[in-house]
């Protein structure tokens, strides 16, 4: 390669910062709002590269209608160890997953590098940042970073919300960035409740995740606590509806479903027209938070991981509560369970 052609590579692979992500369609979200706040902050163009298998479950990507051309470097990065012929199933534990088998592995040997706590050096010696869901290692990446990686920050930004809005309307999606449901239409609670790989929780490796299932009697304590009013129509919302709606039901919570099932777009629209919103330890939630917030209703999340992770961001008036969680001998929990009927069709390719 000639002297000006290197010189071309160089600036090339400079220009745009390479973001690193994983996770279902809300992290990817997350993800690209952070990528967008940073491309405003920093004036420079950004690339996504994601991997669909490394938080232990599959989710392919799914925000290709959110991104303009070249904002996508890669839609399927692959983890050494990994048979990528297997057939995945969409929103279920990965059985194959180098962490899951015995022998040791390339991911094995990050794991290990995580735990001694080595690879935020390694990181930095690349030229990547780590964000750890950190509202000051977010402001930390500067012109000079040449990656960024998950987790990736709930951050509240009224420019940053306000190009996702245009993003969604542009690519003829209902946007949860602006309020467009009427007031007789808009629910009066909506309750977003994590289910899915969190009943892995005790079969699996730490490296998937590090809490359990909410309680739904602390959903119950929280609408007592925040709704004075005795007729108010209470929606859930999960990624699986129906075994949530039976939770709800068994501590006196009676709920509607969204009529829509499995397409995560129109989940994260109904919670957003909420007027009061409450989370579960999830990027659905903490995604939903926000356009709550935008839109003028009232959010309440989490404020810990049942292994005791807190958060390290905040949104702007969003209450926070200590959850309690599902103990390890109750029924939810189980890594042999079946989706329901047309779950997560909207990661489907049409």
């Amino acid at each position: 390669m000639s002297t000006l052609g290197l010189v071309t590579f160089f600036m090339s692979s400079e220009r745009f910062l390479k973001v690193k992500l994983a996770g279902g369609a809300t992290a990817q979200c997350i993800a690209l709002m952070n990528s967008v706040y940073l491309q405003k902050k920093l004036n420079r163009d950004f690339k996504l590269y994601y991997f669909p298998h490394s938080t232990g479950t599959y989710w392919p990507f799914a925000i290709d209608f959110l991104l303009k051309p070249g904002e996508l470097g890669s839609s399927e990065e692959f983890i050494q160890g990994l048979d990528v012929k297997s057939n995945f199933e969409v929103g279920k534990i990965i059985r194959a997953h180098p962490l899951s088998k015995s022998g040791f592995s390339h991911e094995k040997l990050l794991s290990l590098i995580r735990k001694l706590k080595l690879e935020r050096m390694l990181q930095k010696l690349r030229g990547e940042s780590a964000l750890l869901a950190s509202m000051k290692n977010l402001e930390r990446v500067t012109r000079h970073t040449k990656a960024v990686s998950g987790g990736f920050v709930p951050y509240f930004d009224e420019s940053v919300n306000s190009e996702m809005d245009k993003r969604f309307t542009q690519a003829g999606k209902k946007s949860p960035f602006s309020l467009t449901m009427d007031e007789i239409s808009r629910p009066d609670v909506v309750i977003h409740f994590r289910i899915g790989d969190k009943r892995a929780k005790f079969s699996h490796p730490t490296d998937f995740g590090g809490d359990g299932i909410c309680d739904p009697s602390e959903f119950k304590n929280l609408i007592e606590r925040y709704v004075t009013s005795e007729k108010m129509r209470i929606v859930v919302v999960s990624d699986e509806p129906l075994v949530a709606a039976k939770l709800l039901h068994n501590v006196g919570i009676n709920v509607d479903t969204n009529a829509i099932k499995g397409d995560i777009w129109e989940d994260l629209y109904l919670m957003s027209q909420a007027k009061l919103f409450i989370g579960s330890w999830s990027q659905v939630s903490q995604l939903a938070a926000i356009c709550v917030v935008e839109n003028g209703g009232r959010a309440v999340l989490p404020s810990t991981t049942q292994v005791g992770t807190k958060v390290r961001w905040r949104i702007p008036t969003v209450d926070f509560y200590q959850p309690k969680f599902l103990e390890m001998g109750h029924w939810i929990y189980s890594d042999n369970f079946a989706l329901e009927k047309d779950a997560h069709k909207s990661y489907k390719k049409s």
